[in-house]
């Protein structure tokens, strides 16, 4: 399992993302994902899933 980037939580997936707020390409979790996803100049760069 990795963390994700903001709240630091475990997950088996994250979204690569970036928004005026966080330039540089971040993982986040779903719950994180929702509050980014409607940050000015969102972009969405895929999703990264754990393999069991």
């Amino acid at each position: 399992m990795k963390n994700c980037n903001l709240c630091h939580k475990p997950d088996r997936v994250h979204y690569r993302v970036k928004s005026k707020i966080y330039t540089e390409w971040i993982f986040c979790c779903k719950e994180c994902w929702n509050i980014i996803s409607k940050h000015s100049e969102y972009s969405y760069g895929g999703t990264r899933k754990l393999k069991i």
